[in-house]
């Protein structure tokens, strides 16, 4: 048995359980998290919708074991004035639109309506904009419901890995946002419904930092050139934060030696807190040089038990 392919196509038949038990048939209708990213993406992850890979879908299950985790600590705190995977619909004559709220809490006591975004995987400095923009819809969608509720919005991502949570909060619905959010999701629905009819039309695209995990780059005219000047900003950014990594890592090296010297020559002590001591470690190297000889004398050589292997690594240097 190949465990690799059956946890691909068990974890496959759970994602397409569970989005049709939750969210139905995604390609009649736009949710709140498309309208925040690529147009291109999102339409032609409906007309032309990839397999996806075991890693996605492994995310997706995250994803799903993250909220778990919320709505059962929350349980168990006491709350139970919350709803999970409340539906609005948002819908207009030119676009049919659901949205998806992950948790509602409600106060009937204030009229308090707060909505609570969950988010799964490495926790970034500041939210990205499909979650921002993922909120406001969500907001907005509420507020139209509840016009006598104050609404209020969170974001909020846990690093399973890392044991880590960052929460983003003091959202509230902004009437312009939510408006141009409609309109956007309007053209990418007609779009949507212009190429399912067979006419030619350009796409839009917005490239990012999610384009990496895109299985529709190799197609996307933005890619299609060997300069990519939509990618400028990132790169740059990328280059400022190795050169910091390079400078702190230097300041880390040359401070370490410091205090290391330090300790050897008094011995343990605390400060700021911590116990600074000097610690030794044994592990085991081989004599390559003693192998050689033995392999020799015994008529082979390292050569013959040596094998090539390939890793992955990005090379940046400036163009000609």
């Amino acid at each position: 048995m190949d465990i690799r392919t059956t946890l691909h196509n068990s974890l496959q038949l759970l994602s397409q359980q569970h989005t049709k038990e939750t969210l139905g048939d995604r390609k009649s209708y736009l949710g709140a998290s498309d309208i925040g990213h690529c147009p291109r993406k999102v339409i032609l992850e409906r007309v032309k919708p990839s397999e996806h890979d075991l890693a996605t879908l492994l995310r997706f299950q995250r994803g799903h074991m993250a909220e778990d985790i919320i709505a059962a600590a929350f349980t168990a705190a006491g709350y139970s004035n919350f709803e999970r995977q409340v539906e609005v619909d948002i819908s207009t004559d030119a676009l049919p639109a659901l949205v998806h709220i992950d948790f509602v809490f409600t106060s009937e006591k204030q009229k308090v309506k707060s909505i609570l975004e969950v988010k799964s995987g490495k926790i970034p400095d500041e939210p990205y904009g499909s979650w921002e923009s993922q909120l406001y819809i969500q907001m907005g969608a509420l507020a139209s419901v509840y016009p006598d509720y104050t609404i209020k919005g969170a974001i909020l991502s846990l690093d399973l890995s890392e044991g880590d949570v960052g929460f983003f909060n003091g959202y509230t619905p902004q009437d312009s946002l939510y408006g141009g959010l409609l309109a956007r999701a309007e053209a990418i629905w007609l779009a949507y419904q212009q190429i399912l009819q067979a006419q030619q039309v350009e796409l839009e695209t917005e490239p990012g930092q999610l384009c990496g995990f895109c299985d529709h780059i190799k197609t996307c005219p933005r890619f299609q050139a060997d300069d990519i000047p939509q990618m400028d900003g990132c790169i740059k950014e990328f280059q400022e934060l190795r050169e910091l990594e390079k400078k702190y890592k230097d300041k880390v090296a040359t401070q370490k030696q410091v205090l290391l010297s330090m300790v050897g020559a008094r011995g343990s002590f605390r400060a700021g807190g911590y116990l600074l001591r000097k610690a030794t470690r044994t592990r085991q190297n081989l004599d390559m040089s003693s192998l050689d000889t033995f392999l020799s004398e015994h008529g082979t050589s390292l050569a013959e038990f040596q094998e090539p292997s390939s890793f992955s690594f990005l090379d940046i240097k400036k163009a000609d």
